[in-house]
Formats: C-alpha cells, structure tokens, sequence
C-alpha cells in the first residue's frame, strides 16, 4: 500500500508543476509541427524522367574490344539515357560541350583495348557539362560497361591474354544483342509508396526524445529528496529504501505513459499522422523506452551528487543519442550513422517507422527485440547499482 500511496502523491505533485507539464505534453507537440511543416519538402520521394543525355565519343580504339563499344554506345535499348554522337578530336569535343551543343564527352584512348587484354591499366577519360544529374546519368551508364571490361581485365591479369581473348570473343555477339539488359535496370522508387512523411519522422522522433527526457524529472525529483534533506525522514519510518524509491519511479513512469498517449492522439487527431495499425506494439516500444529512461534516471540520481551535475549530463546524454540516430534530421550513410546504430534512439525510432511502413514482421521484431534487450540491459544495471549505493543520504 505505502508504494502506491507514494507513487499517487509523486503524480500529484508533478501535475501541480505547470512548468513541467508544459515542458513534457506541450513542447513536444511544438517541435513536431514546427519541424514537421518546415521539413516537409525534404522527406517527398518522385520518380522523375531521366532526360536522355546528349553524349559526344571521341573514339580512337580500334582494338578488340572496339565492336562491343560500338555495340555498346549504340545499343537501342540506351536510347532513353544516352543520345551519342562520333567526334573525331578531343579538342572538338571540348568545343562543343563548352557550347552547349553536347552535355557530356567521352574519350577512349587508342590503346584502351590493348591495354586491357594485356592487363595492363586502361582508363576512359569523361569530361562532366554543367549539369550534375546528367553527368550521374551519363557516368553511371558508361561505367556499367567499365564493370565488364574489368572482368575480362582481372581474367587477362589471372590467366593470361589469350584466355580473356577467347572470353572476350565469346561473349562479344551476346554484348552487342543486349548490352542494355545486363547493364542497366530502370525502376520506380515512389511505386509502392512506403516513405513516411516530415511529419511521421518528427513525431516518432521527438516521441522518443521526450520520454527519454521523463527520466530527467525522475533523476531530479529523487536527487530533490536529499537536497532538501526530507529524504532522511522518509527512511526514518517505515518503509524500506527501495518502496520509496519504486514508488517515485512509478508515479513518474506514469505521467510518461500519459505523455505518449497524448502525443500519440494529438497528433493523429491534429496533425493527421498515420502511425501505422499495430498500436499495441506502438505501445510497447513507448513501454521500452520509459522503462529504459526510468533506469537511467535512477542510474544517473544515484551515481551523480548534485541536481546541476544530474541535469547536465542526463541532457547530453539524450541530445547526443537524438542527434547520432537521426532524430533531428536524417543523416547519410557514414561513420555517424553507424554509431547512431548503439543508441537507443535508433532502434525505438525505427521500430516505429517500421510499424508506419507496415514492414515484414521479422524486420519488426528484430527492431523490437534489440529495443527490449537495450532496455532490459539499463535496468540491470541500474538495480546492480542500487544494490551496491541504495537510496538514502
């Protein structure tokens, strides 16, 4: 009885805190639609046309492997991504990429085909127009043909010449037939249409932030109890150590879940976000996480001795974990990205993408079971450690 008796009172004393409530229910919702609106361009995935590009070919190569260029450059099927011109000299290809009348240049040296059955090094030389999304277009489509001289480069380097001639003899009529098969897949990206929106990633986002931060209120109520030095009489009655210490943690834990419910609603109702079907798991991953926020507070009340060294180190923590997951804008594939995949952010915002997208449940339940291990492992650690400091001044 007395842990629910403190756990009542510890709610009741947080809501009669306006400032925290504005903090915990109203800040979050702000920052969603704020972020949301203002960001909303940046999440929209378009299939465009790709405008073919005009290409000009200085070739010089009269080797090998020159019949499969041709066959190459010239295919039908590359008629949608590539337009290309004979050139006799570099100088004049330069002259007319300068002008406008061509968008990209290639140059194929006299000796590239000899070269590369030789495995030796041999290289084109492309020079890039003005516009990059047709320089990508172009080199992706030049560079695809690239990938299978290699092939028969690494078989001239591994066996000798003659062996990647008679290679390059065999498969020369099936190349020319259907260079564009092999080499090149157009697709759609948008078809399926399984993106979230600026408004869905900034809700799942902020969501998670701010239920992180609950913890920060817990940290600082139970450090507030040895400030005032009312927490010395509290042990004086009966009660044990850790009733008292439960009991604040529930009653804290439950203005967290209070706080995901009316996130979740506001922004259904106001903002119309689609949070996908399974609001069962929804709630379970929120559960994660405030049991997660919960162990750090505890951790953080009990190793840290001052409100102000509590207060400044629970903020970096979250802020540092919210930004390496990507919750204040996606990050690129690189080395933050993967250290953003340590944090807890990360798999509690993935798993609610996951459940937006309507993804495999496999996919989910990877994502729900670092999540719950995550948690789990923080709170361990955190009775590990009451065991060995308690709670007491």
């Amino acid at each position: 009885m007395s842990l629910w008796i403190i756990a009542k009172y510890e709610v009741l004393r947080m809501f009669r805190m306006r400032y925290v409530m504005a903090i915990q229910f109203v800040m979050p919702l702000l920052l969603i639609f704020i972020l949301g609106s203002a960001l909303s361009g940046a999440f929209k995935v378009e299939d465009r046309t790709i405008k073919p590009v005009k290409v000009d070919v200085v070739q010089g190569d009269s080797g090998a492997l020159k019949s499969s260029m041709e066959g190459f450059l010239h295919s039908p099927d590359l008629g949608n991504l590539i337009h290309t011109s004979t050139v006799q000299t570099r100088d004049q290809a330069v002259k007319r990429l300068k002008s406008g009348v061509s968008e990209f240049a290639l140059i194929i040296p006299d000796d590239f085909s000899a070269r590369v059955m030789a495995g030796k090094e041999a290289e084109w030389e492309m020079i890039f127009g003005n516009n990059y999304e047709q320089n990508l277009t172009a080199e992706m489509v030049l560079r695809s043909f690239l990938d299978n001289v290699n092939q028969r480069q690494a078989i001239a380097i591994a066996t000798g010449s003659e062996a990647a001639a008679s290679t390059q003899n065999q498969g020369s009529s099936e190349h020319v037939a259907a260079p564009a098969a092999s080499h090149v897949k157009l697709g759609n990206l948008a078809t399926n249409n399984s993106q979230y929106s600026a408004m869905q990633y900034y809700a799942a986002s902020m969501l998670v932030m701010f239920l992180l931060y609950s913890g920060l209120s817990t940290a600082m109520t139970l450090q507030g109890e040895k400030d005032k030095h009312t927490l010395s009489r509290l042990n004086a009655m009966p009660i044990h150590e850790s009733t008292i210490l439960l009991g604040k943690v529930l009653g804290n834990a439950f203005i967290a879940i209070c706080q995901a419910a009316v996130i979740v609603g506001t922004t259904v109702i106001v903002y119309h976000v689609d949070w996908g079907k399974s609001y069962g798991l929804l709630a379970l991953i929120c559960f994660f996480v405030v049991v997660a926020s919960m162990s750090l507070a505890v951790l953080t009340a009990l190793i840290v001795k001052s409100s102000k060294g509590i207060s400044t180190i629970f903020q970096m923590v979250v802020l540092t974990m919210s930004f390496l997951s990507g919750g204040f804008t996606p990050l690129p594939d690189g080395f933050l990205r993967q250290i953003g995949e340590f944090t807890l952010n990360y798999w509690a915002m993935q798993s609610m993408y996951r459940i937006m997208l309507g993804s495999e449940t496999s996919v989910l339940a990877h994502h729900l079971l670092v999540l719950g291990c995550i948690s789990g492992g923080l709170l361990l650690v955190s009775f590990i450690v009451y065991r060995k400091a308690g709670y007491h001044e």
